[in-house]
C-alpha cells in the first residue's frame, strides 16, 4: 500500500484510489483481515479527500466492521474517528459526535494520544457547530494540550484554528485572532499554502466585524 499512500500524500486521489483497490483484493485473496480493513481505511479516507463522503462512509464501516471483529482496537478508533470526520463534513453532528465519542472512549483506554486529539479536534468542531460553544472551546483546549505535548503539528492547527471560531462565536475577538495567528504559524511551517489563505481570510473577516461594529 505505500505506492496508494504516497499518491494520497501527494493529493492524486484517484491514483491513490486504484492502488487501494488493488491492495484490498489482495489482502482479501490471501485472508489478511487486518490488512484488508487497512486498504478499506486507506479508502474511506481517499474518498472522503475527494468530497464524496457517501462512499467514504461506506468503506469506513466495512473497515469498522473488520477491526471490531478482529479486535484491533487502534483501527476500530481510527475508524470511528474517520466516520466522525464524514459526518461531520455532511453536516451530521451528532452522528459526528457520537462516532467521535466512541473513538475517544477506546484512544483512553488503549493510550492512542494522537488519535485522542483528533477525536477531541472532531468534537469541539461539532460542538461549534451545533452553538455549544462551551463544550467546543473544552475539547478543542484538551486536543490543544495533547498535540503540544506529542507534536502533531496538522491536529494542533486545525484545533487553533477551530477554536478561533469558537472564541470568535463567544464574542472573544482577541482569543479568537490570536487561535487564528496560530494556526497560520503552524500552517506556514509545513508549506500548506491553502490553510495559510483560511487563516488570513478568518483573521480579516474578524477584522472587518471589529471595524463593522
Amino acid at each position: 500500500m505505500n505506492l496508494g499512500n504516497a499518491y494520497n500524500d501527494q493529493g492524486d486521489y484517484p491514483q491513490a484510489i486504484d492502488y487501494f483497490q488493488k491492495s484490498l483484493k489482495i489482502k482479501q485473496a490471501i485472508g489478511d483481515r487486518n490488512g484488508e480493513a487497512g486498504s478499506l481505511g486507506n479508502l474511506g479516507i481517499a474518498y472522503y479527500s475527494l468530497g464524496d463522503y457517501p462512499q467514504a462512509i461506506d468503506y469506513l464501516q466495512k473497515s469498522l466492521k473488520i477491526t471490531q471483529a478482529i479486535g484491533h482496537r487502534n483501527g476500530e478508533a481510527s475508524s470511528l474517528g474517520n466516520l466522525g470526520n464524514a459526518y461531520n463534513s455532511l453536516g451530521d453532528y451528532p452522528q459526528a459526535i457520537d462516532y467521535f465519542q466512541q473513538s475517544l472512549e477506546i484512544t483512553r483506554q488503549i493510550g492512542t494520544r494522537d488519535v485522542e486529539a483528533e477525536s477531541l479536534c472532531g468534537l469541539g468542531s461539532a460542538y461549534n457547530a451545533l452553538g455549544e460553544y462551551e463544550r467546543a472551546r473544552d475539547n478543542l483546549q484538551q486536543s490543544l494540550e495533547i498535540t503540544r505535548q506529542i507534536g502533531t503539528r496538522g491536529v494542533e492547527a486545525e484545533s487553533w484554528f477551530n477554536l478561533g471560531d469558537t472564541q470568535k462565536n463567544l464574542q472573544q475577538k482577541s482569543e479568537a485572532k490570536t487561535a487564528y495567528e496560530n494556526a497560520r504559524k503552524l500552517y506556514q511551517a509545513m508549506g500548506l499554502d491553502k490553510k495559510i489563505a483560511e487563516c488570513d481570510k478568518a483573521i480579516q473577516d474578524l477584522e472587518n466585524d471589529d471595524m463593522g461594529a
